[in-house]
């Protein structure tokens, strides 16, 4: 076959790869058109992804000190400032850290060396006669006897820049430290006093111990200021002894009821003597003044007659028997009055009968 035959039948199949390779050339442009699109709408999510965090970022440092509360601004752990209660702004971790330390809230630290016991779901002390550190809680009291004393101690913070930072950065554990000055301080009163007062009368005093060894080991020797609020104690006495303990409570109970009635009794007998005594007092000073009225009158009138008697003797006697006479005689019914003859009583004579007037009945 010549070439000009072959001719013919070479073009149609450049023809059909001139239009694959558009076609292909076509699609590659939508598929990348396609991509592009999708990058762009990827990219803006990113973007915005990207703005949301930032935002998110910064409004994470916004942080809150209410009310009682002091904060430490820490960065990269280093101690920066102190944060009064509000708002305040510092860069999210890892940058900036807040410690929030409340310094108005009242915290409790209770000590139970003294009083721990072997058995967890019992809390109460057991009849036991070995002693174990990890398990028996005793205290050794000055006479040489043992008691259970549980201690419980409230305390709030001073509110001072230096109290909050002593308190954040001075201990690494300033529970375990404030726990041990509490056991130390329950040991060493403990050991000042003996047991029957610790157990009846001398808890006040314990307590008061106590808070004098916190305030010198916490306070004056480690320059921790904080405040003991209050120290309560609960005291009990080995199982094994506590009917003696009992007895001699009830006897020391008994002999005070007997002691305040008899004080009773007695304030009663005295204010019922000092009662009678008052009457005769006033019994005695009421004669008292009527006979040193009467001494008085008497002196007085002694006084007023006395120039009479001595100008006229016998005329004054005259007068005062005259005087007597009638005082005498007031209420008298019948007077006789006698001669100066000596009077005589006829024994055998017998009387006149006295004349009847008319008409009266003899």
């Amino acid at each position: 076959m010549s070439d000009e035959e072959k001719k013919p039948q070479n073009s149609e199949p450049s023809a059909e790869v001139q239009h694959d390779h558009n076609q292909n050339q076509i699609e590659d442009d939508a598929r990348a058109l396609a991509l592009s699109e999708a990058l762009q709408s990827s990219f803006k999510i990113v973007r915005v992804f990207m703005v949301i965090l930032a935002i998110a970022f910064v409004f994470s440092g916004i942080t809150k000190v209410d009310t009682g509360e002091q904060a430490l601004q820490l960065r990269f752990g280093k101690f920066i400032d102190r944060l009064e209660p509000g708002l305040h702004f510092a860069w999210p971790k890892p940058i900036d850290e807040i410690v929030k330390i409340p310094v108005v809230e009242s915290r409790d630290i209770t000590s139970d060396v003294g009083y721990r016991t072997a058995d967890p779901d019992d809390p109460e002390p057991q009849d036991s006669y070995d002693f174990d550190p990890s398990f028996s809680g005793y205290t050794l009291t000055g006479d040489g006897n043992t008691l259970h004393i549980k201690a419980t101690m409230n305390y709030v913070l001073e509110d001072t820049e230096e109290a909050v930072k002593d308190y954040e950065f001075k201990f690494s554990n300033i529970t375990h430290f404030l726990q041990s000055a509490l056991d130390g301080a329950v040991y060493r009163a403990s050991a000042k006093i003996s047991a029957m007062e610790a157990y009846t009368t001398g808890k006040t005093k314990l307590e008061e111990d106590i808070r004098n060894r916190i305030n010198k080991v916490v306070n004056e020797e480690h320059k921790l200021p904080i405040r003991v609020s209050s120290v309560t104690l609960t005291v009990k006495v080995p199982v094994g002894v506590e009917p003696d303990f009992a007895a001699f409570t009830n006897a020391e109970q008994e002999l005070g009821e007997k002691i305040d009635e008899a004080r009773g009794e007695a304030a009663s007998i005295v204010a019922s003597a000092q009662g009678q005594a008052k009457v005769i007092e006033s019994a005695g000073k009421t004669a008292a003044d009527r006979l040193l009225g009467s001494v008085q009158a008497e002196s007085k009138s002694f006084t007023e007659q006395r120039p009479f008697y001595e100008r006229n003797p016998e005329l004054f006697q005259q007068r005062l028997v005259t005087e007597t006479m009638q005082r005498v005689l007031t209420n008298a019914v019948e007077i006789f009055y006698l001669s100066g003859r000596q009077p005589r009583i006829w024994l055998n004579r017998i009387p006149e009968k006295p004349k009847l007037s008319e008409g009266e009945v003899p």
